[in-house]
C-alpha cells in the first residue's frame, strides 16, 4: 500500500471514487474543474491510496485559519475508500495521513462533517479517536434542477 500526493492526470480515478462517495453521478466536467483549480492551492492537499498501482482511496484536506481558533484548521473534506478495497486499512492509512498533513501545518485540530445517512463513517471517525461535537446546518441556496 502506498499513498502519494494526488495528480492531474488522477482526475477520473478520483471522480469515480468521488460518486461512490456521494453514491451518485457527479457532473464530470465541473468537477474536473474544481480538481485541477484545487491541486494549485497551497492550502487544500490531495493524497490518493494504491494498491498494486491502482488507485484505491482519495483524502482530502482544506487547511484555513479560523478567528474562532486564532489557528489554521485542517478540516478532511473527502475520505473515500474503492468499495473493492473497503476494510483493508485503506481508510486509517488515508486518515493518517490527513493527521500528518494537519500537524506538519501547525494545525491544533483536525475536523470532518460527514453525512448523518454514513453511520459506518460515523464508526470509523470514532474508532480514529474524532468526537462529535458540532452540527452542521446546510441550506439549499438553488434546486438541484436548476443547475
Amino acid at each position: 500500500m502506498q499513498i502519494r500526493e494526488a495528480k492531474a492526470e488522477d482526475q477520473n480515478e478520483v471522480a469515480r471514487l468521488i460518486e461512490q462517495l456521494e453514491e451518485a453521478p457527479v457532473h464530470r466536467e465541473a468537477l474536473n474543474a474544481v480538481y485541477q483549480e484545487n491541486l494549485n492551492n497551497p492550502q487544500i492537499v490531495y493524497q490518493i491510496a494504491l494498491s498494486e498501482g491502482k488507485i484505491c482511496g482519495f483524502v482530502s484536506v482544506h487547511i484555513q485559519k479560523l478567528l474562532h481558533h486564532t489557528a489554521p484548521i485542517a478540516e478532511i473534506q473527502e475520505l473515500v475508500v474503492d468499495e473493492k478495497c473497503r476494510g483493508q486499512g485503506v481508510g486509517k492509512l488515508l486518515f493518517g495521513k490527513a493527521k500528518e498533513i494537519a500537524a506538519y501545518a501547525g494545525c491544533p485540530q483536525l475536523e470532518c462533517a460527514c453525512n448523518q445517512r454514513r453511520t459506518a463513517s460515523h464508526a470509523f471517525y470514532k474508532k480514529q479517536g474524532m468526537t462529535c461535537r458540532h452540527f452542521k446546518f446546510t441550506l439549499p441556496l438553488h434546486s438541484e434542477t436548476e443547475e
